[in-house]
């Protein structure tokens, strides 16, 4: 993703995201849904996680059951790293989603 622009950048990995979880039988239950730049994810209980693109400052942001976190793209990487730990963010959301479901949700940058 070398040398896209952020809006191109934050959709294609919110895309990304979709697409995986999509694929995963662990997710069938789960509703999905990509509007203005937010990705809404919705578990039966009614909780959510969410990432949504913060062009101002050019990072993703989650919300999650693991608390919030922000994330930047790292150029040298091309990946998106947390900018306070460092984890990337497929790595968190697997995380948030495997803890969430009970069950691994394995996403791949």
């Amino acid at each position: 993703m070398a040398g896209l622009s952020f809006p191109l950048r934050a959709a294609q990995t919110l895309d990304s995201i979709r697409e995986q979880l999509e694929a995963l039988s662990a997710c069938d239950d789960l509703d999905l849904e990509i509007v203005d730049a937010v990705l809404r994810v919705e578990f039966e209980d009614g909780s959510q996680i969410i990432v949504n693109r913060q062009e101002p400052v050019q990072q993703l942001w989650v919300a999650s059951p693991l608390g919030p976190a922000h994330f930047a793209y790292d150029t040298t990487r091309e990946l998106w790293v947390d900018t306070k730990t460092g984890e990337t963010l497929m790595g968190v959301l697997s995380k948030a989603f495997t803890l969430k479901l009970g069950e691994p949700v394995p996403l791949k940058d």
